[in-house]
């Protein structure tokens, strides 16, 4: 089996955008939500550019992966991809037996004692 050098992707750092690529991306959507796909009028309402796939979960930081967003669907998008990110790291932690129990079995294999089936605790050898 060949040597197979494990690697974190980790997160793309976020670039700040030009007004000029702000608006290039809102003609590109036209004006249209990326979450709830409704009308964002730039006028009244706040707007923000969201990232489709969230950096943190694997998304690039283009032009391709944005679009304008309510401010309020973009908190929300927000708040549920760091949700996910936390679950997908605990269940990479639990995966690789990375994290040690908080409260071990009594009489477990980390234990220094040991239950015989017959109910007695004898020490470890």
């Amino acid at each position: 089996m060949p040597f197979a050098r494990p690697c974190d992707l980790g997160t793309t750092l976020r670039r700040r955008l030009s007004p000029r690529q702000r608006l290039a991306i809102w003609e590109r959507a036209r004006g249209i939500c990326a979450i709830c796909e409704r009308r964002i009028d730039g006028v009244r309402e706040r707007w923000i550019v969201e990232h489709i796939r969230a950096l943190e979960l694997g998304g690039q930081d283009e032009p391709d992966n944005m679009g304008p967003a309510h401010e309020t669907c973009g908190r929300t998008k927000t708040r549920e991809d760091h949700r996910r990110t936390a679950k997908a790291k605990r269940q990479k932690i639990q995966h690789l037996g990375a994290n040690e129990a908080k409260r071990p079995l009594p009489c477990g294999r980390r234990s220094r004692w040991k239950r015989k089936i017959d109910g007695t605790i004898v020490p470890r050898q």
